[in-house]
């Protein structure tokens, strides 16, 4: 499909998290298919600015994982930052640099980015920081520019008003999560309202929020006639969930009937899973080629991919308090872990 003047595999985009979306996991994502376009975690200019060093990491392989769009924070206080991070980041093959206008993270909000761009028009109707770190973008960035952001800070309906404005400046495509900032995560993602905006906008837009199967994807389509849809937190504890949408649209493009995938993973498949997380990591930089990110890793995503699988709380627990990376490979990847679900009557999967 194209995304304005980018052409994408799939429909589908991985959402930028912070935090989670390490290189190595990204790779992991991608190597199950169906995956659109990757979204870097947030990289904040200002600190681009005084030292380029500090986004090396979060860049690493992007060249490998395309198509690609890296996400910028920025405040619109000074200009200059911005130019001085898109000059680093133009040395780098990427294919669309992202905005964060909605990110309601404390820390986010505290540099002025993120969902503190929407606060301003909550308070006074002014966009005028975002239209600043738009126009800026626009000027220096070497790729096309594109926005995510909230419906409004805590209104549903302010980005009816702010997003004839937006595109007015030229980006190519708005992703738009169907929730205030205030809201965080609670409550759900008002396809509504994301349905208005597509409506009265002649650019692309991308869908996100609550999607995590074929059904709710369908629902988010169905209901907004978005042109993309993007996922984050449901990718945590599915690696594969790209790809079962995808062989989902595949199959009923085809007059078939949906696939059914099963409601947890096996032990194979999460073994399988870190693994090759595990091996990426290992040809991988010494910033993240270090026994304390690989115990980190691994403990972090057997916990996301052990969850909803009856007894599983007794084995995070367990997970959570190993500290070695020879015993937490010992406990994954041996017998011990099965040994735990039975104890806690299970039925091995």
């Amino acid at each position: 499909m194209k995304l304005g003047s980018i052409d994408l595999p799939t429909d589908l985009i991985l959402a930028p998290m912070m935090d989670t979306m390490t290189p190595s996991f990204r790779n992991l994502i991608m190597q199950q298919g169906g995956v659109g376009m990757i979204v870097t975690p947030m990289i904040f200019v200002q600190q681009v600015a005084a030292a380029p060093k500090t986004a090396i990491p979060h860049l690493e392989h992007i060249e490998k994982q395309k198509p690609s769009s890296v996400q910028i924070v920025a405040s619109g206080r000074n200009p200059d930052h911005i130019k001085k991070a898109l000059d680093f980041l133009s040395s780098y093959n990427f294919d669309v640099l992202d905005i964060n206008g909605g990110c309601p993270a404390p820390h986010t909000m505290k540099s002025g980015g993120g969902g503190g761009l929407l606060r301003d028009f909550h308070r006074d109707k002014s966009i005028t920081r975002l239209q600043n770190v738009v126009e800026t973008c626009m000027k220096y960035s070497h790729v096309p520019v594109s926005l995510k952001t909230r419906l409004g800070y805590e209104n549903e309906t302010d980005i009816l008003e702010i997003s004839k404005k937006l595109e007015d400046s030229g980006i190519l495509f708005l992703t738009l999560h169907g929730r205030t900032v205030s809201q965080k995560y609670r409550g759900t993602a008002n396809h509504e309202i994301i349905r208005q905006v597509k409506e009265q906008l002649n650019i692309p837009i991308v869908g996100n929020g609550d999607v995590y199967d074929y059904q709710s994807y369908k629902k988010m389509k169905d209901q907004t006639n978005c042109d993309a849809v993007m996922i984050g937190r449901a990718a945590m504890s599915d690696p594969a969930v790209f790809s079962k949408i995808w062989q989902n649209q595949q199959a009923i493009s085809k007059g078939e009937d949906e696939i059914m995938f099963p409601d947890y993973h096996d032990f194979d498949t999460i073994r399988q899973y870190l693994r090759m997380d595990d091996e990426f990591i290992s040809n991988s930089s010494r910033f993240w080629n270090t026994d304390r990110f690989k115990v980190a890793e691994l403990r972090r995503l057997t916990i996301w991919f052990i969850k909803g699988i009856p007894g599983y709380k007794r084995v995070r627990e367990k997970i959570s308090k190993i500290m070695d990376i020879n015993e937490i490979r010992d406990y994954i990847y041996g017998q011990a872990i099965e040994d735990d679900f039975k104890q806690g009557q299970i039925t091995h999967l």
